[in-house]
């Protein structure tokens, strides 16, 4: 009976050392999901949000994707692009981070471009008045100097306006949906698409 006890006792220890030492299950990978932070606009310039993509499933193109989902409105809000906003080759299993800039509202290209052209006005303007000059030698006194009050008057109200903010927005906050959408490469036609909602802060 003792020997039955200690070879039964011997058989228990043995499994569990043979399951102690079994190679423990890989953990489950993350689950396909977008996460991105709230903006708020800058006085002046754009905004961003810092996104992250987990666990894509898809070896193949992510395309991120953002707009405005709150109700209508008529009110003047910030954009986010008009379609994709950014595409990338990834791989199965990949997590992925980037940005997406917001634009004050009217914005046809990035606020940097817009700087740009401002000293091109400015030296419209110039050019104007410089023009306003030349006339008062072939013109009386009195409409000369009419002619160069008038230009030298727009030319400052052009150059305020350049050095303003055209783009005044409407304060408030929005809902904007960013969505990450993962294709297969083109012999696995599969798609899959995830999104998350973040608040944009005019102030």
């Amino acid at each position: 009976m003792r020997m039955r006890l200690r070879a039964g006792f011997g058989l228990c220890v043995a499994a569990g050392l043979a399951m102690s030492a079994a190679p423990a299950r890989g953990a489950n990978p993350p689950a396909y999901a977008i996460t991105a932070t709230n903006v708020t606009m800058p006085a002046s310039g754009n905004g961003e949000t810092h996104y992250k993509v987990s666990g894509i499933p898809n070896t193949g193109t992510l395309e991120l994707s953002c707009q405005y989902s709150g109700p209508q409105t008529t009110a003047k809000i910030p954009i986010c692009g008009a379609g994709p906003v950014a595409q990338m080759q990834v791989t199965a299993g990949q997590t992925v981070t980037g940005t997406i800039t917001f634009w004050p509202y009217g914005s046809p290209v990035p606020a940097s471009a817009q700087r740009a052209h401002r000293p091109a006005g400015a030296l419209i303007w110039a050019g104007l008045l410089l023009a306003g000059l030349g006339l008062r030698r072939r013109l009386p006194g009195a409409v000369s100097r009419a002619i160069v009050l008038a230009l030298a008057l727009a030319g400052l109200g052009g150059i305020a306006a350049c050095g303003a903010n055209p783009n005044a927005m409407t304060s408030g906050a929005y809902a904007y949906s960013i969505t990450a959408d993962n294709e297969a490469s083109p012999l696995q036609p599969l798609g899959q698409g995830v999104s998350t909602t973040i608040q944009v802060t005019v102030p």
